[in-house]
Parts: structure tokens; C-alpha cells; sequence
């Protein structure tokens, strides 16, 4: 079981965050945020491997994160854990930045939040990334929205699907399958075939998929959790999943299968 959506963040940044969310959320939010609590709490609850995503709210911190990310990923032993990388478009050569994380760092998946940084998928000085993710196939999970609620709207899917259309090799993850907007990011996977969706709740809301459209799309759906930040625990989203319906080929690919297959094709 693959959880690729999960936010492993360094020292005072992740206190920062989950204060953030004590303040903003009602709720018991599902985990601590000591790193090797949380891996232990998820490898119970049937999680062998897990996808840390780093993200950054202004210029001038990626490479720290990056780094960080990386020793994450080298020291955590309850679960695997695949090392992200970010970065900020206000950055000075955020291609070089990227290339780092990925050819020294191990990075296996970049991720960029438009909220928090304040920017959109399809800013100009992220062009040069945008070339380096196609070229090397790196998986890109976009927090496309920018509310703080962490929702999206459907008319904020357009960047993604503009850098879809530039850039047909690079996958792209649509972050809580854009939620509440889930049909309209579903019918953007229909559109282009590099897109893809993970089902990440946000918080304490559950995203809402048709049963017969996660059935025909199954094969660009992905399992994610948001620990630590979420109520709802990865277990409580697993047996959902399982629940479902869904063939067991579907379940095999949403709950690890193509989280494995993106980051198995990383060419670099």
C-alpha cells in the first residue's frame, strides 16, 4: 500500500503547520507530527510506503527543504518513504533547484502548492522545470487551489490542463482530485492522458467520486492521506477504497500500483 500524499515536514516548519491547522480545523487531527510516530501509526494501519511532500511559501527555502526531504527519507524505517522535492518560481534558477533534489538528492516526485507559494502550475519561470519533469518523467502533485480551506475551484484546473498541452510526457497529480471540484478535475483526466488524481481528503472532508468513474479511471488514481494534517486516518481511507466496489485490479492500482509505476518510470 502506497500512501503518496504525505507531508513529513521538517522541525519548525512542521510545528508552524500544525498549528495552522489546530487553530483553523475542529477535530482531533489523526496523527503527531514526530516523523517516526507517524510512520509507525501508518505502517499499522497497512501503509508500506509513503510519498513526503515538501512545499514552500517563498523564494529562497526549496534547497533546505529538498534536503531535508532527502534525510526523511534515508532515516525513517516503519515505511518506505520516497523523497520530494519543491520549489518556489521566485527562485533563483528553479530548474538547477529541481535537478539537484532529483540527481543528488534521490527526489522521485516534485511537488508545488499554488496556494501556498501564491502562484499558479503554469507560471513562466517554472518553463524550465516544466522541460526537466517531461524529460526525466518526474511525477508533479499540484495543489492547484488557492483558497486556505485547501478547496478548489473548477475554473483553477485550467493551468494544470494548459501544462498538460505543453508537456504530454509529464505526469501530473491533481492533489484532492481537486476537491470539491472532483468531476471537473476527472473530467480533465479525460481530456489528457498525463494527468492524474490523487483522492487525498482535505482535512475532514472525503473526496466524492463516482464509483463507475473511479472504475473506468483507475489506472491515473491514487491513494493519499495527507497525514499528519487530516482527521481522517490513512486505515479509515484504505477500507474505502476496499469497500468500494471496485474490481480488485482498480483497488490494486489506486491503492499502490500506479504510485509504484510513476516512480518507477523517473528516468533520471
Amino acid at each position: 500500500m502506497v500512501d503518496s500524499h504525505v507531508h513529513l515536514l521538517p522541525g519548525r516548519l512542521g510545528e508552524k503547520v500544525r498549528a495552522y491547522f489546530d487553530l483553523g480545523w475542529k477535530g482531533r487531527l489523526a496523527y503527531p507530527v514526530d516523523h517516526d510516530l507517524i510512520c509507525e501509526q501508518l505502517a499499522a494501519e497497512g501503509i508500506d510506503e509513503v510519498w513526503t511532500l515538501p512545499y514552500t511559501h517563498k523564494p529562497g527555502i526549496a534547497t533546505g527543504l529538498n534536503e531535508a526531504s532527502a534525510a526523511t527519507a534515508s532515516g525513517v524505517t516503519a515505511v518506505k518513504v520516497i523523497a520530494g522535492a519543491t520549489v518556489h518560481p521566485g527562485d533563483d534558477s528553479p530548474e538547477r533547484i529541481v535537478r539537484h533534489s532529483v540527481e543528488v538528492g534521490g527526489a522521485r516526485v516534485l511537488k508545488l502548492h499554488c496556494s501556498v507559494g501564491g502562484h499558479r502550475a503554469d507560471d513562466p519561470r517554472l518553463d524550465a522545470v516544466w522541460r526537466f519533469v517531461e524529460a526525466v518523467r518526474l511525477p508533479v502533485v499540484v495543489h492547484v487551489g488557492h483558497a486556505g480551506s485547501g478547496r478548489t475551484e473548477a475554473d483553477e484546473l485550467a493551468p494544470v490542463e494548459t501544462m498538460a498541452l505543453r508537456h504530454p510526457q509529464a505526469p501530473i497529480v491533481i492533489a484532492h482530485c481537486a476537491h470539491p471540484n472532483s468531476t471537473a478535475a476527472l473530467d480533465a483526466l479525460g481530456r489528457h492522458g498525463s494527468l492524474h488524481a490523487d483522492l487525498t481528503p482535505v482535512v475532514a472532508d472525503p473526496v466524492p467520486i463516482d464509483i463507475a468513474r473511479m472504475e473506468a479511471l483507475h489506472d491515473r488514481l491514487l491513494f493519499g492521506s495527507d497525514a499528519p494534517n487530516t482527521v481522517i486516518p490513512a486505515g479509515t481511507g484504505l477500507a474505502a477504497v476496499h469497500s468500494a466496489g471496485l474490481s480488485a485490479g482498480a483497488v490494486a492500482a489506486i491503492t499502490g500500483g500506479n504510485a509504484r509505476r510513476l516512480i518507477a518510470a523517473v528516468r533520471a
